[in-house]
């Protein structure tokens, strides 16, 4: 199946290799858009459980344990996203340790941006999560099409947002800063809402990706590895915001 979205669990995963060693499926084996959704949904829970039991762990006082304990999440997080790309039929087992480990991660990076701009973290969230609503009721509704030029404009200029950004990091590992580029100036800020637009043109990539692979009669684990594909975005999305969020907050403040 030919990838039509930037999402990295769709552009480099080995989808083709993983359906050719398990086949395409048949009969009740076959992925459906209900069970995509179904999985996504699981796979959001888990998530939301573990990043609640984390920030309770927090407010209660184990705050440095936990932050110590989200850095590694952040590992396990990053494993489990990179075992599911190479080995897309694993996606049942690895898409909910990676969902339960991301949680975890994000509630320690959340946390420490909540003690310095009070409320932000819910704000993220209603922002995140409404426009991923909007978005998907558009969708179902064809509101909004995915059409190629759209597609094709979608995937062309994430691909050149995160090239630049890993230039962007090999400069400063020889010292060399862009200014303005991560500030709260109207080029940091900017950038900020160009990265959660894009965040939210990709969810609507994976939306249609969704519904192609289910036409395309695709195997049941799909389902889950399509779960892991969104969550992959919203996280993109949420921690975007996030930073959207901070840069207004610190603007405010100067």
């Amino acid at each position: 199946m030919s990838s039509t979205s930037s999402n990295p669990a769709f552009t480099f995963g080995k989808v083709d290799e993983a359906i050719y060693e398990t086949g395409r499926g048949s009969g009740g084996q076959l992925m459906t858009v209900d069970g995509a959704v179904q999985k996504t949904s699981l796979l959001l829970a888990v998530a939301m459980a573990s990043a609640a039991a984390t920030w309770m762990q927090i407010l209660s006082g184990n705050a440095a344990m936990m932050l110590a304990a989200s850095k590694g999440a952040g590992i396990v997080a990053l494993v489990a996203a990179m075992a599911t790309m190479f080995k897309p039929q694993w996606s049942p087992a690895t898409a909910l340790v990676f969902s339960a480990a991301k949680g975890v991660a994000l509630a320690g990076f959340s946390a420490m941006l909540e003690v310095m701009y009070p409320g932000i973290v819910l704000n993220a969230l209603m922002l995140t999560f409404g426009t991923a609503t909007s978005l998907l009721v558009a969708f179902q509704a064809r509101l909004i099409r995915v059409t190629d030029r759209f597609r094709d404009g979608v995937i062309m200029v994430t691909g050149g947002y995160f090239a630049a950004m890993l230039l962007t990091w090999v400069l400063s590992m020889f010292g060399v800063k862009l200014p303005g580029l991560f500030s709260a100036g109207p080029v940091g800020i900017g950038l900020g809402l160009l990265a959660a637009g894009l965040a939210a043109a990709n969810l609507l990539l994976d939306f249609d990706m969704i519904r192609s692979a289910a036409r395309a009669r695709m195997p049941k684990w799909f389902e889950w590895y399509s779960g892991f594909s969104l969550m992959m975005t919203l996280v993109w999305m949420y921690t975007e915001v996030l930073r959207l969020l901070m840069m207004f907050a610190r603007g405010r403040d100067d």
